[in-house]
C-alpha cells in the first residue's frame, strides 16, 4: 500500500496496492496458447520468460476466466504457485497442491501421511472434474523453474492414476528462461519420460514490442480498467479527473514515453540484442511502476504537460531501475 498519498485517493485503490493488472498483447497470447493445448487436452507445456515481463499478473488475474469466456464452459483449473523458499518432501507437496485447489478440509488434512494427501489431492481432480461435467482438470503451475525433479515424477504418478481411472490431467507450466533448459535436463539424466508428458510444448511469453503494444497497455489505464466497480471510472479518470475531463489521455503521450524507455535501453544490451536478431522487448513491471508515478505526481496536482513530457518519463524510468534490470535480462539471456 502507498503509505502517502492525496487526500481524495482511497488507500484500497489498486494503484494504492499495486493489486491489479493491465490486459497486454502477450497476456493475451499467453491464453491463446494455453487455450490451444486445452483444446487439444495436451498433457502437458510451458511458457518461458523473463522475469517482470507479466507472466504471473496474467495467470493470476485473467488465464482462468478467460478460458471459460473462451469455452463457455467451467474448466477445472487448479492453479498453483511453486514459491522457490518451499519445504520438498511429498507430504508437503500434496498440502500445498490441495491448499492451492481450495479443498475446503486441507487444514483438517494438514496431519495426512504423503500416502493419504496423494489420494486426497487425486480425488479432489475428481471431484472438480466431474462438478464440470468433464473427465478433464488442469494444473496451471507459476513459478514452475523451481519444480524439483521428484516432484515432477509425483505429478507423472498422479497423471498415470487419474488416467487409469478416466480422467485426464493437464500440466501447463509458466516460468523464467530456466525452465527452458528442464527439458534437455531430463532427457541426458534419464528421464525423457517426464520429459515427453510435460516439457515438448513451450512458447515465449514476451515483454512489450513496440510503440502500438505500449499505446494498448496506456489506453487500458485511459479507458479499460475501473475502480470502484461500478464507477465507470478508469484509473487515469480516478487519479486525475480533471486532466480527465479536459481530455487528456496517457495514450497520447505513448511516443515520447517509448521513447523515453528506448533511449535508457544500455548500449551494451542494444548490442547483444542486434547481435543476436533479437527484438528488444519492456518489462511490464517497469511500464506500470512508471506509470503508476506519473498517476501519482497527477493525483498531487502537478500540471499535465509538466508531469507527461519527455524529461518527466526518462526521469521515472530511470529512477525504478530499468537500465540495470535490462542488463540482467540480457545475462540470463
Amino acid at each position: 500500500m502507498r503509505f502517502t498519498r492525496p487526500s481524495h485517493i482511497e488507500s484500497d485503490h489498486p494503484i494504492a496496492t499495486q493489486e491489479y493488472a493491465v490486459y497486454t498483447p502477450p497476456i493475451s497470447e499467453l491464453i491463446d496458447t494455453i487455450g490451444e493445448w486445452v483444446q487439444c487436452m495436451e498433457s502437458g507445456g510451458y511458457i518461458f520468460g523473463p522475469s517482470r515481463f507479466g507472466k504471473s499478473r496474467g495467470v493470476k488475474w485473467y488465464v482462468h476466466a478467460a478460458l471459460e469466456e473462451r469455452f463457455k464452459c467451467s474448466i477445472p483449473l487448479v492453479t498453483w504457485i511453486r514459491l522457490p523458499d518451499m519445504q520438498v518432501s511429498e507430504t508437503w507437496f500434496w498440502k500445498e497442491l490441495l491448499i492451492s485447489s481450495r479443498f475446503c478440509f486441507a487444514g483438517v488434512s494438514k496431519n495426512g501421511n504423503r500416502a493419504t494427501l496423494r489420494a486426497l489431492f487425486r480425488e479432489r481432480m475428481i471431484s472438480l472434474a466431474k462438478a464440470a461435467n468433464s473427465n478433464y482438470v488442469v494444473l496451471l503451475i507459476d513459478e514452475a523453474q523451481d519444480v524439483t525433479l521428484r516432484e515432477w515424477h509425483w505429478l507423472l504418478g498422479l497423471q498415470n492414476s487419474l488416467d487409469h481411472a478416466g480422467y485426464r490431467l493437464s500440466v501447463f507450466s509458466v516460468g523464467t528462461q530456466q525452465i527452458g533448459y528442464q527439458h534437455d535436463y531430463l532427457a541426458k539424466s534419464g528421464n525423457i519420460h517426464i520429459a515427453a508428458r510435460f516439457f515438448v510444448l513451450h512458447s515465449k511469453f514476451h515483454g512489450l514490442r513496440g510503440l502500438d503494444e505500449f499505446r494498448f497497455v496506456l489506453e487500458g489505464y485511459d479507458q479499460e480498467s475501473e475502480w470502484p466497480k461500478g464507477s465507470g471510472k478508469s484509473y487515469l479518470h480516478y487519479f486525475a479527473e480533471k486532466d480527465f475531463k479536459r481530455g487528456h489521455r496517457l495514450a497520447q503521450c505513448a511516443e515520447v514515453a517509448w521513447q523515453a524507455f528506448e533511449d535508457l535501453i544500455p548500449e551494451d544490451v542494444r548490442n547483444f540484442f542486434t547481435s543476436k536478431k533479437i527484438e528488444i522487448e519492456i518489462p511490464m513491471k517497469h511500464v506500470a511502476l512508471s506509470v503508476e508515478e506519473i498517476l501519482w505526481r497527477l493525483a498531487n496536482g502537478h500540471e499535465w504537460e509538466e508531469v507527461t513530457n519527455y524529461e518527466s518519463w526518462l526521469q521515472v524510468i530511470s529512477e525504478r531501475g530499468f537500465s540495470a534490470h535490462m542488463q540482467a535480462i540480457t545475462r540470463a539471456a
